[in-house]
């Protein structure tokens, strides 16, 4: 019972730490004129802190994936570590892909809206 509420404290902490350095990095990355880079380097950030991943190949406990390359590849070496950078390079161009395909709908959407508006 004890693993269960440390593992449950140390994400609960990881996501707080997690928040608050998003909201400062929300406010750093507002450009007036690069949305799409703010909006991917946002979209980048957030698969790297939030994308989960087994600690170990036996267990079932999980933690941030960014965390689990860097000690794999500190610990056991650079080969280790690709088992949980194969989840992590998938959260992150999924993620770049939902922002672009999203932001290319709504500037359609919001071309046609102008086009109506004018005629």
């Amino acid at each position: 019972m004890s693993d269960i509420s440390n593992v449950l404290l140390a994400w609960a902490a990881c996501l707080i730490a997690g928040a608050i350095f998003f909201a400062v990095f929300w406010r750093v990355t507002r450009f007036k004129k690069r949305h799409l880079l703010s909006y991917c380097l946002r979209v980048v950030v957030l698969a790297l802190m939030l994308t989960p991943w087994y600690v170990s190949d036996q267990g079932s406990l999980l933690a941030p994936a960014l965390i689990i390359v860097l000690m794999d590849s500190i610990t056991i070496g650079p080969e280790a570590a690709v088992r949980a950078f194969v989840p992590l390079f998938l959260s992150i161009s999924t993620s770049l892909v939902m922002v672009i395909v999203g932001l290319l709908l709504l500037k359609g959407a919001n071309r046609k809206s102008k086009v109506s508006i004018e005629q």
